[in-house]
């Protein structure tokens, strides 16, 4: 039996192989970067 070890998938620490999961951090990676991004242009430093 082999033993599961934790993952690193797209930035964030993944127990299971499960590509929803991978797809859940994947749209809270592009979320997160949009949000900077926007109060970036905000405060018009972009």
């Amino acid at each position: 039996m082999r033993r599961r070890t934790p993952r690193l998938r797209s930035g964030l620490l993944v127990n299971s192989d499960r590509p929803e999961v991978a797809m859940n951090g994947i749209i809270y990676l592009v979320g997160l970067i949009v949000v900077i991004m926007a109060i970036l242009s905000f405060l018009g430093l972009r």
